[in-house]
């Protein structure tokens, strides 16, 4: 009757009581399982674990990972041999780290200028480096001869050429004369007391405030003097002596291209045992013409185009 009864039962549970079988079955296997691993698990009657074999499962500890020499290189070696080999000299010492090294500026360090003297901005001194000028001004004249012949004061002129190589240095060529009269301790009517100067000489330029309008300047340098006279007993000396002038100045930027300028240097002109030492200091006042303009920039939109 039972049986008459389970052919009776629709198909869908008759599938349904089949997956119920497949699962208990299923959880069975999984148990069983569970039950082994735990057994496995328990100490042995001695008291110690069971291990594994060490060749089965290898420990960590003794893997190439955490060997110390798997991390060594090969000794490093050479393309070349020692000999062979590029030997760099050490630095040298540049002449501006000499000139820094005492105090001096530069624009490596210190930029382009201070900010006195009314700073260039949209221009810079740079943009035309070289200079032509003419300069004049009184000539303070020393003695020639000591106690002897001594020269007249007289207008100082000539010219330069000069070059700002940096926005604190520069070098400049000079030329200067003036045909003083030389007066004598005993004069005697028939003495010439007609002379010439000529001096020559190429200066150092130091601009300590920079890159600015008005620009303070030192100079030093070294050249010659021509000196032509006669004594007082009409004995003629032409002489040149080594000069070392000193001084300072000021320029004054009126425009792109006109400086003025104004200095005060003493010519020490080194005696040659006939003549004196002599400490002629001039006084001048001079206009440079800038030039050496950057080139014109042709973009494509303004030809006119340019830079400062």
């Amino acid at each position: 009757m039972v049986a008459n009864q389970l052919l009776t039962i629709d198909p869908f549970c008759r599938r349904l009581l089949k997956r119920r079988v497949v699962v208990a079955l299923l959880a069975f296997a999984m148990l069983s399982s569970v039950a082994s691993l735990l057994n496995a698990a328990e100490p042995t009657a001695s008291g110690s674990d069971e291990t594994l074999p060490a060749a089965q499962f290898p420990s960590i500890a003794d893997s190439d990972f955490t060997d110390p020499e798997a991390a060594s290189f090969d000794e490093w070696e050479t393309l070349v041999d020692d000999d062979s080999r590029m030997q760099w000299d050490p630095p040298e010492l540049k002449p501006i780290d000499w000139v820094r090294h005492y105090g001096f500026r530069h624009s490596s360090t210190h930029g382009r200028n201070t900010g006195k003297g009314l700073p260039l901005e949209g221009t810079s001194v740079l943009n035309r480096p070289y200079h032509f000028d003419f300069f004049v001004g009184p000539l303070l004249g020393d003695d020639l001869i000591t106690n002897r012949v001594s020269q007249g004061n007289v207008l100082l002129g000539g010219f330069r050429l000069g070059w700002d190589f940096d926005y604190y240095w520069g070098l400049e060529w000079r030329l200067g004369w003036a045909d003083p009269k030389a007066d004598f301790t005993a004069p005697e009517e028939t003495s010439l007391n007609s002379m010439s100067y000529v001096v020559s000489d190429i200066d150092l330029i130091y601009y300590p405030w920079g890159d600015s309008k008005v620009r303070p300047y030192f100079l030093v340098g070294l050249g010659t003097t021509q000196l032509d006279f006669y004594d007082e007993t009409n004995t003629l000396y032409s002489t040149s002596l080594a000069t070392i002038p000193f001084g300072g100045g000021v320029q004054f930027r009126q425009s792109s291209w006109m400086t003025w300028r104004i200095d005060i240097i003493n010519n020490l002109a080194l005696g040659d045992g006939r003549t004196s030492t002599m400490n002629n200091v001039s006084i001048t006042t001079g206009m440079e013409v800038r030039f050496g303009a950057r080139p014109s920039s042709y973009w494509p939109w303004r030809s006119s185009r340019r830079i400062w």
